[in-house]
């Protein structure tokens, strides 16, 4: 094979939009048992959430909801969850073996990559993740006047320590630094407002986020105590493979780096960047985002342009990457 160290890597929260996972859903009895897990474990129906709803004889759409943390966190994990098994029960048919010695997930898909690591099943971290969800979202309801903000430009790179600089200035955080031309700042909304005008005045782009509180800012750390007591009850074990964390950008597989990564990576920034550029430099030649949407796909092309990305998440991306592993 052509590529010797994959990385499979997963979305998080902003990569969900109706009717994400439903060819999987109708093709395969395996994919629909996954959602009628998820449906006794979060007490609701989520592929409702995730599908069309047909009412009245009109098609509704549940995009309101599904927009909404509590059920955006479950429903995307939940669905790239069901992209890998239709991903890997394809290459199991086809009789394809690929060396995957490294996973990834961006915020929320870093659960994802711990229940594809076998570091806890199914029930477990989609509890976790139900619990996140609601822990987050009741904290971001407290702080109406907090939120998140994103800084990009188009041809030019941030300057990411410059950016630092006027985060102090205007009393605001970095959250998330996800590419060379884009990093997500959060806080007051109004010291963000202010900061926005700065930008502005340098000829630099920026866009108030619709989410529901300020995360991954130090703002959240009582949701992220609150969470690190279940946490802690948590059963969770050595991961099969190594999991490249949000927060350190290191790789962990210990149960007890993975319950502090899950901790910190409520209030601390997420360096998607750092993280990327590690597997780059340690020889990843290859990136597959498994679940909805090409968020990560895009950003890794503002990272590294150099280095290939495949998507799987519907049919027609599933048949081009196994034909590319193939090939």
């Amino acid at each position: 094979m052509k590529y010797k160290k994959i990385t499979l890597i997963f979305p998080g929260q902003g990569s969900q939009y109706v009717g994400m996972g439903k060819e999987f859903y109708d093709k395969f009895k395996f994919v629909r048992d996954i959602y009628d897990q998820a449906n006794q474990i979060l007490g609701y129906d989520l592929s409702e959430q995730c599908f069309k709803k047909r009412k009245f004889g009109k098609m509704i759409m549940h995009k309101d909801n599904l927009n909404k943390t509590i059920y955006t966190q479950p429903a995307v994990m939940t669905t790239s969850y069901a992209c890998f098994k239709v991903f890997e029960e394809t290459l199991r048919e086809r009789g394809l073996e690929i060396n995957i010695p490294l996973l990834a997930g961006h915020s929320l898909g870093e659960y994802t990559a711990l229940l594809i690591a076998g570091a806890m099943d199914f029930k477990t971290c989609l509890s976790l993740v139900k619990t996140r969800a609601t822990y987050m979202t009741e904290l971001g309801k407290g702080y109406p006047g907090a939120g998140l903000m994103a800084i990009v430009v188009k041809k030019k790179e941030l300057d990411f320590d410059k950016i630092c600089i006027l985060c102090k200035d205007f009393e605001v955080y970095v959250t998330l630094n996800n590419t060379k031309k884009q990093i997500v700042v959060g806080g007051s909304k109004r010291k963000l407002a202010e900061l926005s005008k700065k930008l502005k005045e340098e000829g630099t782009r920026s866009t108030m986020l619709k989410v529901e509180g300020p995360f991954h800012t130090p703002i959240m750390k009582p949701a992220a105590n609150k969470f690190k007591k279940v946490l802690d009850k948590t059963p969770v074990r050595i991961a099969s493979k190594p999991i490249i964390a949000n927060v350190s950008t290191q790789a962990i597989v210990d149960p007890d780096h993975i319950k502090e990564e899950a901790y910190e990576q409520i209030y601390k920034i997420v360096d998607w960047r750092g993280s990327i550029e590690k597997i780059i430099n340690n020889g990843g030649d290859l990136f597959i985002e498994v679940g909805p949407k090409k968020v990560l796909s895009n950003m890794i092309k503002d990272i590294d342009p150099s280095i290939p990305n495949l998507n799987v998440e519907d049919f027609e991306s599933l048949e081009k990457t196994v034909n590319e592993l193939a090939g």
